[in-house]
């Protein structure tokens, strides 16, 4: 059995029949393990109360455009700092994987809810080989057999918010990312050293956030909204080797149709000036927003990306969703056009590892232009 992915499109073969065996395989193991008070360990996942801490952990095999085929694990770890239902649990994953190409990630993302919802601190750790490719700059880049190259990356990224006015939150953060381009194989864009970054290097910047959280789920919100703005500058008085600012907007909204029919909807954006390394420029793409699209196919300066999705939950545990968006990349503003807005849409399926949070596992189908991916993970996409 073989399977190949390109920069457009992938030859799928038996993909998403195997993929979705797994998974329903995965879930009937998890659905008929007992979650409290087993001796054995269980092959697929195990759920105990340390006094106030629910710790779920499962192993998962997964396929995407990025890595192929993959085997990991995680652990999913939530706990309540407040007596009020109506604050959000913290929580805190730690994942890892192993793939067929010789990537490998090991990622740590703790988020605390602290004096009823009055303070937030996010921290976000990874460590990852990444096989990658890497097609230029544009929003009409060629494919070509050539963009394939390897790297390394340490990323650490820390967070703090605190309310000022309602669910308003201000805050600071601090970003680093050290990356080594461990092979540039025969990528040209690398060979020539025609873009920055080309060598790898570190970048390290501040910033200041204004957010807002009123989702009445971290997990699976069914009311409510995320709605974030963020800024960064990278300088070398931090230890830069390059000098750029981003800014990034994330604005989220769900409406609750029914007792079992959600309504997600996203719109993204970000930008980026001064001089950043290609491989930190906006990437359209990836299992949370574009899917469908290898992450890293088209890169630029500005990224802008619109999804809605509808989740319905079937069962306790079972659940479909739908999604449709559209999305693209360009050096400035006023080169974007509605007309040659990249398509996406899609169908998944979920899982509840925990059905009180509605922590779910999801197998996600993507197509995009002349493209597709299938995904598995954890959480929703947004």
């Amino acid at each position: 059995m073989r399977f190949e992915v390109k920069g457009r499109g992938a030859d799928w073969g038996s993909a998403p029949v195997l993929c979705a065996a797994i998974f329903a395989v995965a879930a009937i193991l998890v659905s008929h393990t007992p979650a409290f008070g087993q001796v054995e360990m269980s092959a697929v996942r195990d759920t105990a109360q340390i006094g106030a801490i629910d710790i779920t952990g499962y192993p998962y095999f997964f396929y995407s455009p990025e890595t192929e085929f993959a085997l990991g694990g995680a652990m999913i770890f939530t706990m309540r700092l407040s007596p009020d239902p109506a604050v959000k649990p913290s929580n805190a994953i730690l994942s890892g994987y192993y793939s067929v190409k010789g990537s490998y990630d090991i990622f740590f993302n703790p988020e605390f809810y602290l004096g009823n919802d009055r303070y937030y601190i996010g921290i976000s750790a990874d460590y990852f080989r990444f096989v990658d490719k890497f097609w230029g700059i544009g929003n009409n880049t060629p494919d070509f057999d050539s963009a394939g190259y390897i790297r390394k990356l340490i990323w650490l990224n820390l967070e703090f918010d605190v309310s000022v006015v309602g669910p308003l939150k201000v805050g600071v953060n601090y970003d680093f990312n050290s990356t080594t381009i461990e092979d540039k194989q025969s990528n040209p864009f690398l060979l020539s050293g025609s873009v920055t970054g080309s060598d790898g290097g570190t970048s390290s910047g501040i910033g200041a956030v204004l957010f807002a959280d009123t989702r009445n789920s971290a997990f699976y919100p069914t009311k409510g909204g995320y709605y974030k703005l963020s800024f960064l500058t990278a300088v070398d008085w931090l230890g830069s080797s390059f000098s750029f600012r981003r800014w990034i907007l994330d604005l989220r909204h769900y409406v609750s149709m029914s007792s079992s029919l959600v309504l997600a909807m996203q719109m993204f954006g970000t930008a980026i000036t001064g001089d950043p390394p290609f491989y930190m420029l906006p990437a359209l793409g990836g299992d949370n927003i574009m899917r469908g699209y290898y992450e890293g196919r088209y890169r630029d300066k500005f990224y802008l990306a619109a999804q809605g999705e509808l989740r319905v939950r079937l069962t306790r545990r079972w659940g479909l969703v739908g999604w449709a968006g559209i999305g693209d990349v360009s050096g400035d503003i006023p080169g974007f056009r509605l007309k040659d807005g990249k398509p996406t849409f899609g169908v998944g399926v979920r899982f509840a590892l925990d059905p009180v949070e509605v922590v779910n596992v999801r197998a996600d189908f993507g197509y995009g232009q002349d493209t597709r991916g299938i995904y598995f993970n954890a959480k929703e996409a947004f």
